[in-house]
């Protein structure tokens, strides 16, 4: 890289610009999308988990099982 490229800033220009235009560059962006998509779909049922009302679980349905009376 000469001087005059330096002072000129390309290189910046160049180095800012995403590469969509090669597989490699695509399949990164798809990864990111991927991964961002799958970041909100954590959050949302973290969300979901928050605000839902509690249903009975297995350790509840143990519980009534311990409890019932033993049927002949």
């Amino acid at each position: 890289m000469s001087a005059a490229d330096i002072a000129d800033n390309k290189w910046e220009l160049t180095a800012t610009k995403p590469p969509l235009t090669t597989p490699a560059g695509l399949a990164q962006i798809a990864l990111m999308g991927f991964f961002g998509l799958f970041f909100l779909w954590i959050v949302g049922f973290a969300a979901m988990g928050i605000v839902m009302p509690k249903k009975a679980g297995l350790a509840d349905s143990y519980q009534q099982m311990n409890n019932a009376p033993a049927q002949q």
